[in-house]
């Protein structure tokens, strides 16, 4: 495992990094819903709450929590790929400076796409949100292919 000019292997930190990056856009959605909903909604049946809402709340508001609830469903949703391209790809000993980068990137990717998930409204603009998605989803899948092409190396 090269460590030139890399004094230390992040990667493993990016994990717990990705995993919170899913918390925001919900605890969002959370307080603006007990907000705009003058706290009718509950966190008995969170998971319902945003449908109970629909004819309460108006379009716009609705619309802007939905998103966010997107958001953080497609975080979780895709967390499990990037742990496992992490992983792989340290047990792999892939270059650490190369992880730590693809991490670090892999993070970029998601900030930019719940950002872009939670503030785009035209059909235009979407097709940038899914575009960071591919950027998202391109780097674990990178990391696992390399990973699996040092292991076979291997044998």
């Amino acid at each position: 495992m090269s460590t030139t000019n890399t004094p230390y292997n992040w990667s493993i930190h990016a994990i717990p990094a990705a995993y919170m990056l899913a918390f925001p856009p919900y605890l969002y959605q959370f307080a603006k819903g007990m907000a705009a909903s003058n706290y009718t909604a509950t966190n008995i049946v969170p998971r319902t709450n945003l449908e109970s809402l629909k004819t309460k709340l108006d379009t716009r508001t609705w619309q802007k929590l939905a998103r966010a609830r997107g958001a953080h469903l497609n975080a979780l949703e895709g967390f499990p790929l990037f742990a496992a391209a992490m992983i792989a790809g340290n047990y792999a000993r892939l270059d650490v400076k190369e992880m730590n980068f693809l991490a670090a990137d892999y993070l970029a990717a998601r900030v930019v796409y719940t950002g872009l998930y939670m503030t785009v409204k035209s059909e235009a603009a979407s097709y940038l949100r899914t575009g960071a998605y591919a950027w998202s989803l391109a780097i674990p899948l990178y990391v696992l292919w390399k990973a699996g092409n040092r292991l076979a190396e291997q044998v």
